[in-house]
């Protein structure tokens, strides 16, 4: 017998060899032991994780000898027959292929033909949504409404393309794409089924690569079986698919951890040599990373530090983990705007270890010539910690400078003893020259801040000295000319100066402003006469604004010169106007007895709403029973009801029980009355200027076409 793929051969032959899938299993297997069976099945989701395989069981579930069972015996006639695909009433269909609406009529001329053999015929339609408009046209009303010896199981990989009628007719079942744990564990069953050596780690890897596809994980365990003679191992599977060594982003994380730039591009020398793909080299390193952050987090995840791995979580500061991560992940967006690939990898690895704090504290510390070997030793032990002595501090926030106002009344002398005590821990010098660095940026940063205020509130004074003697001077200048108008002087905004500004610029600012001021002085003197000449155009302009048409005859406002083209306006820009809103409750007070009660009653508001979305069900002289659609069952609310009898009350004059009831009906309701009446004038608008005749010749004569979407009713 000739070889057979892995992944035809272990094809579920019953429910219980599915993997995964048991939300769609369940119901399936309820139905077919309870006896409840609906017409048409559809099942979505990706490719390979079962569709085809759980239609073909549910059909053999359906036609087995021993009665419609969930657990086919698989040895009868017809489960052999449907299991080696020659069943003659499971009649399967590839879509794709079959796409004329030729074809589905075909199909469907045969529907009216019982079984032969089995006790239903199954029409199992693959790829579904490659069938055209025309053929779900043709198969709608078989597929509503089939003979009960049939049963239609549809499959796609695609359902937002299938027509929303044929997904109404079907019981939808979307199958999810499993994860690659399940996919490892049915890799491992089924090749210590088959005796073939395997490594653990390589199915992960298969796993990985299927996508969650179980059809895909055998068909590549198959090439893997095939380039390892017979074994699936670690390496041929890296081979196989181009994937990186396990070592190479454990690598480069102990490189960036250690702040080691030789060994870094050492392992980026051996990821070029063996043609790794840079992108996946990115995506391990973020992956391994994202596993120590969850390490690092949840004790449970934690492993021996004699792995990698965990060795990592308990030595590299979760900030940095962070940091990592997101230099990476950003870098893999840039990969394909660099030169090469490996050179956007490089220089992503690069920008996450030239942000070390290894090298940030040795390009902040001076170099110091002759240190002892004291200091040397305490240089080597905090070379790899996070965060040295690297201190920026442009700018202090003022919750910062609370923090260290206590500290800075404390001696000088207490720190340096501190420092000078050989027995204290490193950290805590370190963490006392931080504190002496911050202080004294604080003290630099209050004296600062004393010049910037003597400063601000000097040539706020002279500003304002300034700004006086000129608006003095205007003043005089005004009285002078005797003008009935003065253009106001633009006064120029003053913003205070920076606090890097020396006194020597500020007084250079205010005297270029001292001569603006003066320049404008000299402006506002030789406007003043250009004012009075500009009055009378002035006034001109106002006398326009101002202006408002009147009718000379007063009689011909009270003129109605019919429909105007201002109310033909109104109409296209809003379908219902208020004159026909009144005459689509009249037509429908006459077709409505319910709607010609309610607009008697007077009843408005959320109440009237609610009556406008009910139907009579019964009605006495006493009682009213209304019925409510359920889209509308938010309208029943007690106010709402009580507000309503109120009105009957009245218009009846006599007491009224009123009773409300949710249902679901095809009954009209006035809502319902009132869309009708106002489509059918809308039609008949349409058929009046279709057939009118002076529109006909304008079309004719100047070649002109009907807009029939904006027709609206007047």
């Amino acid at each position: 017998m000739s070889y057979q793929v892995l992944a035809r051969k272990w094809r579920p032959k019953n429910f219980s060899e599915v993997v995964g899938q048991s939300h769609v299993l369940t119901a399936l297997e309820n139905g077919l032991k309870e006896n409840r069976l609906h017409h048409a099945y559809l099942f979505s989701g990706t490719r390979g994780v079962g569709k085809t395989s759980i239609a073909r069981l549910f059909a053999k579930g359906l036609n087995c000898v021993n009665g419609i069972t969930a657990d086919p015996c698989g040895e009868c006639e017809n489960c052999k027959a449907i299991e080696a695909g020659n069943f003659i009433d499971l009649i399967e269909i590839d879509a794709a292929s079959r796409t004329k609406v030729e074809d589905t009529r075909e199909l469907l001329d045969n529907v009216q033909y019982k079984p032969v053999v089995g006790r239903y015929k199954v029409y199992l339609i693959d790829e579904v949504h490659m069938l055209s408009r025309h053929s779900f046209n043709a198969l709608l009303k078989t597929l509503e409404e089939p003979p009960e010896y049939v049963k239609f199981l549809l499959a796609t990989t695609d359902p937002q393309k299938l027509p929303i009628t044929i997904l109404s007719r079907c019981m939808q079942f979307h199958l999810k794409a499993l994860d690659e744990p399940q996919i490892s564990a049915h890799l491992n069953r089924v090749l210590t089924a088959e005796n073939i050596p395997f490594d653990a780690p390589a199915l992960d890897k298969l796993a990985k690569a299927a996508q969650g596809s179980i059809r895909d994980s055998l068909s590549l365990t198959d090439q893997a079986i095939a380039m390892g003679n017979g074994k699936v191992s670690t390496d041929v599977v890296n081979t196989m698919l181009g994937l990186l060594d396990e070592d190479q982003p454990i690598e480069i994380i102990y490189a960036l951890h250690q702040g080691n730039g030789e060994r870094l591009m050492k392992t980026i020398q051996t990821v070029a040599e063996k043609a790794g793909d840079w992108d996946e080299l990115l995506a391990e390193t973020a992956e391994k990373l994202h596993q120590i952050a969850l390490m690092q987090l949840l004790a449970k995840n934690a492993t021996d530090e004699n792995d990698h791995l965990g060795f990592l979580a308990k030595h590299i500061s979760p900030e940095d983990v962070q940091f990592f991560y997101q230099v990476i992940v950003s870098g893999r967006k840039e990969l394909a705007s660099a030169p090469n690939r490996r050179i956007g990898a490089e220089m992503t690895l690069l920008r996450a270890l030239a942000f070390h704090p290894k090298f940030l504290t040795a390009a902040q510390t001076p170099k110091q010539g002759g240190l002892s070997p004291e200091q040397n030793t305490q240089k080597s032990a905090v070379e790899n910690q996070p965060v040295s002595g690297y201190v920026d501090m442009p700018v202090l926030s003022q919750n910062i400078k609370a923090n260290y106002s206590a500290q800075a009344q404390k001696p000088m002398a207490q720190s340096a003893v501190v420092h000078s005590s050989s027995s204290q821990p490193v950290s805590t010098q370190t963490t006392s020259s931080l504190n002496l660095a911050s202080l004294a940026a604080l003290e630099a940063l209050n004296q600062l801040t004393k010049i910037e205020q003597s400063e601000r509130q000097h040539h706020h004074d002279e500003q304002q000295a300034a700004v006086e003697e000129t608006l003095h001077h205007l003043q005089e200048l005004d009285e002078q000319k005797n003008s009935p108008k003065m253009t106001a002087l633009p006064v120029r905004e003053m913003t205070p100066p920076k606090a890097t500004q020396t006194k020597a610029a500020v007084s250079n600012l205010i005297t270029q402003q001292a001569d603006e001021l003066k320049q404008g002085i000299e402006t506002v003197e030789n406007t003043i006469d250009d004012n009075a000449e500009m009055d009378a155009e002035e006034q001109e302009i106002l006398d326009a604004e101002t202006y408002r048409w009147e009718w000379s005859n007063p009689d011909l406002a009270k003129v109605d010169s019919g429909v105007r083209p201002s109310d033909i306006k109104q109409a296209m820009l809003k379908d219902v106007t208020p004159e026909l809103r009144e005459k689509i409750i009249q037509i429908t007070q006459k077709q409505d007895p319910w709607t010609d009660i309610v607009e008697r009653s007077g009843v408005i508001g959320f109440s009237k709403e609610l009556a406008l979305n009910c139907f009579i069900k019964s009605q006495t002289e006493d009682e009213i029973q209304l019925g409510l659609h359920s889209e509308k069952a938010h309208l029943k609310q007690d106010r709402n009801i009580k507000n309503l009898v109120e009105h009957l009350e009245r218009l009846y004059e006599k007491t009224v029980k009123l009773s409300i009831f949710v249902e679901d009906s095809d009954v009209l309701t006035p809502m319902d009355y009132r869309k009708k009446v106002y489509q059918e004038l809308r039609e008949q608008a349409r058929t009046d200027l279709q057939q009118d005749k002076k529109l006909l010749l304008l079309q004719k004569e100047f070649d002109a076409k009907l807009d029939v979407e904006s027709i609206r009713p007047v």
